[in-house]
């Protein structure tokens, strides 16, 4: 039972060093790698792998016995003797450059840390002289000055790891090389302590044999974790389970088929077959790429079939055919979250683009890529022709370098109509990618959602066609309302301006009510320009006054105003440039303007309140500035009070500001609303230059 349970063990330490081996070969890891790196791997898997093989074989007889065993203890004895010399020769890389520096360029005065190696021409001949012995009695001779060899090497080692720990930036760093140090004083203790104990005390060497064997896979899996976790230690794990699961399905083969039909040969040789036919299917499944990702598809699909799972990202998919008409910004927001939220990835981030590569939406956190980075990423992963890439399947050195530098899991795109979209995905608990299921199915909803974009953007258009129509039949009801007025207002308007002329040429010039009655007959006039206007919906008013003075323009319809303002307790004040100025504008207009926004804004502020009313020239226009001190306007309210129809009021009929906005527009002008709820309200209108001519007024 206990031998069973160490050839377990000792071939799932094999498994993982065989792992953590081809992840470092890979291409795409070839960055982070240096040769002292990759050398150190190849010892401890030597090690672990020869020892493996050397216990599978233990009791086989024939002619490949022989030789198989000494190649076994060979691969061993290779382990043990490149281990020692690549931690010296990484340590004096760490030395010089004082941190796991890559990318450096070779130094030829290291390949003096692999003298050693040559005694492996020695110790091949021991190895051959008798198969029939162990590894360490064949071997009894170089026990002592290999001990010696490893405790030098261990502490030089640990006096560079701590070293550079001690003046490392940050707290993970530190822990990392001062945990590594630990690991090689330790290594070096236990396999000194095996050593020496085989002479006298064959029991505790009996215990510790485990042990020494083992701990080469302390330092692997630190350095696996601390350094490069981000981007082995996730592909460590999931072939490890892969590559064992394969493994434990070809034994089985093994047993139930193969036995069956090879065991003549099997007798002929005295070997065990199993072992040849597990381990030719392992390199297979190894060297042949395809076969490998359809095994790890396979498993990873069988391990995440959690119903849960599946239903939730089936009601994401039907939730997004849902939200059509949101707008781009908010669909964008609930989709990143939501993806986030269903995947268990952290951090998230999207954006969209124009066709000109411009961003004009994002969401998540974007801050670790700027808007004018978004466009090369997504034309290098637009190159290699997939929905997404990851720092596993990418070979692109500016994909590679963002999806490093943020530590992502994965980066998906869409192209769709005029709007292009990249998404990108973050990593799960404890640094883990997304899987290949995840990805394919995320690829799938990143490309509903640009569908889901697209129809959304029709949707706009369509609504904003529709409320051109809308506008369109208010403008119909608006004529229908205003040839009934027509007939209502303006006759009785003419019947009481007669009456007005009357009263003026019977009281005379020297009346004292001379002036109001001009004022009421101007009102009047103003009153049946509107009618007109009202009437006629679409044309410009078509009384022009030849130029006159602003003050004496306004005069009038602002001595109105004052009894307005008196009788409901406000303040208004009146401020008009320094500097006279002869307008050429359309007169009745600018008083219509004037006088609905001051109206507007008394009834705004109520009693007690301050509306303040300024004139002034700038660069050659007309600026007027009406403020009040109400309580605001709401930001949705904002956007709509020039439209017809619309109104705050419980007695109002809409109009009044749809009117000043033609007006302003007829004259060439500008209008604009500022309000802060709870702060007031400044409308803005600019009159252009070109209807505009200052001048001082000659005395």
């Amino acid at each position: 039972m206990l031998d069973n349970l160490q050839l377990w063990v000792f071939g799932a330490a094999a498994l993982v060093d065989t792992v953590l081996l081809f992840a470092l070969l890979e291409r795409h890891n070839w960055r982070a790698v240096t040769i002292w790196m990759l050398l150190l791997a190849l010892g401890v898997w030597s090690w672990h792998v020869g020892y493996f093989v050397l216990v599978l074989i233990t009791d086989s007889a024939g002619s490949l016995a022989g030789p198989m065993h000494w190649a076994s203890m060979l691969a061993m004895a290779f382990g043990l003797m490149l281990m020692p010399s690549a931690a010296v020769h990484g340590t004096g890389r760490l030395l010089q450059y004082g941190h796991l520096r890559t990318g450096s360029h070779p130094d030829p005065r290291f390949i003096l840390c692999y003298l050693p190696m040559v005694l492996l021409v020695s110790m091949s001949r021991a190895l051959a002289s008798d198969t029939g012995k162990s590894f360490v009695d064949l071997l009894v001779d170089y026990r002592i000055p290999y001990a010696l060899w490893l405790g030098l090497v261990s502490g030089f080692a640990s006096y560079g790891l701590w070293r550079t720990g001690k003046v490392a930036a940050d707290f993970t760093s530190r822990r990392f090389y001062h945990l590594l140090a630990v690991s090689m004083l330790v290594i070096a203790a236990t396999a000194s302590l095996y050593i020496f104990s085989l002479n006298g005390f064959p029991e505790l060497a009996a215990y510790l044999k485990v042990v020494v064997i083992l701990l080469p896979v302390i330092p692997a899996i630190l350095f696996a974790y601390f350094v490069m976790r981000f981007q082995l230690l996730p592909v460590v794990l999931e072939r490890t389970l892969v590559y064992g699961a394969v493994l434990v399905g070809a034994m089985l083969f093994h047993q139930i088929v193969f036995v069956r039909m090879m065991s003549s040969i099997g007798d002929q040789y005295q070997l065990d077959l199993g072992l040849v036919e597990g381990c030719l299917a392992f390199l297979v499944i190894l060297l042949y790429q395809p076969l490998r990702v359809r095994i790890a598809e396979a498993l990873q699909s069988l391990l995440d079939s959690s119903r849960s799972r599946r239903s939730e990202r089936q009601r994401l998919a039907v939730q997004l055919a849902t939200r059509a008409a949101d707008p781009p910004l908010v669909l964008l927001d609930w989709f990143n979250s939501a993806i986030q939220r269903s995947f268990e990835t952290n951090p998230g981030a999207a954006w969209l683009s124009d066709r000109d590569g411009r961003v004009f939406e994002k969401a998540g956190t974007t801050t670790v890529l700027g808007d004018d980075d978004v466009r090369p990423i997504h034309s290098a992963m637009a190159r290699s022709g997939s929905p997404f890439v990851t720092r596993f399947t990418t070979v692109d050195p500016l994909v590679t370098e963002f999806l490093d530098r943020v530590r992502a899991g994965a980066l998906l795109r869409f192209e769709h109509a005029e709007v292009s979209g990249l998404f990108l995905i973050g990593c799960r608990r404890w640094g883990q990618p997304p899987s290949d299921e995840d990805l394919h199915v995320l690829a799938l909803l990143v490309e509903q959602f640009g569908i889901t974009l697209h129809n959304s953007r029709l949707i706009a258009i369509q609504v904003a066609t529709e409320h051109r129509f809308l506008q369109q039949e208010k403008m119909s009801t608006l004529g229908l309302i205003a040839s009934s007025l027509a007939h209502e207002i303006r006759n009785p308007l003419s019947s009481i301006k007669t009456i007005i002329r009357v009263l003026a040429e019977d009281l005379g010039p020297d009346s004292r009510y001379a002036e109001d009655l001009q004022m009421i007959g101007g009102e009047i006039e103003r009153l049946s320009a509107s009618t007109s206007e009202l009437l006629s919906a679409a044309r410009p008013p078509g009384v022009h006054l030849p130029p006159a003075p602003l003050a004496d323009i306004l005069s009038p319809t602002l001595r109105l105003l004052q009894f307005l303002t008196r009788q409901r307790e406000i303040i208004l004040d009146v401020t008009f440039p320094a500097e006279p100025l002869i307008l050429t504008l359309d007169q009745i207009g600018l008083r219509e303007v004037v006088f609905n926004l001051i109206t507007n804004a008394v009834d705004a502020c109520g009693p007690g309140g301050r509306v303040q009313f300024v004139c002034r020239s700038e660069s050659g226009a007309l600026i007027i500035e009406i403020h009040d001190s109400g309580s605001g306007i709401r930001p949705e309210q904002r956007e709509l009070i020039f439209e017809p129809f619309f109104t705050t009021k419980s007695t109002g009929t809409g109009l009044g500001l749809y009117i000043v906005a033609r007006r302003v527009r007829d004259m060439g002008g500008q209008i604009d609303c500022q309000s802060v709820p709870g702060q007031g309200t400044i409308f803005l209108v600019n009159l252009p230059q070109e209807r505009i001519k200052a001048r001082q007024i000659a005395p």
